[in-house]
């Protein structure tokens, strides 16, 4: 995943692989809708513990920094996992 400047064609494969290819495969996977369930019960359960503002605010930062850092942690497992199967395919002989 570059930093700055233009994306490679790499990154823009692997970009919609994980975003639009990704989703479209894990919103009919049983157990991602177990937790994404999971995730509903959960914010129930927040609601009903009377923070204050403040308090809500923290929270929100908090988890939205994780699911930032989570994400392009996905990302760029998935960018490395394509780099390493294209290796293995030049290793191999199967691609030039």
């Amino acid at each position: 995943m570059e930093e700055k400047g233009e994306k490679s064609i790499l990154d823009i494969i692997a970009e919609h692989g994980a975003n639009e290819r990704l989703d479209a495969i894990l919103f009919r996977d049983p157990e991602f809708q177990k937790l994404e369930c999971k995730i509903g019960k959960e914010m129930g359960a927040f609601s009903r513990l009377g923070l204050s503002k403040k308090e809500r605010r923290t929270v929100d930062m908090l988890l939205s920094a994780n699911a930032e850092s989570s994400a392009y942690y996905s990302a760029a497992a998935y960018l490395q996992g394509f780099k390493d199967c294209a290796s293995l395919l030049k290793e191999t002989g199967v691609v030039k």
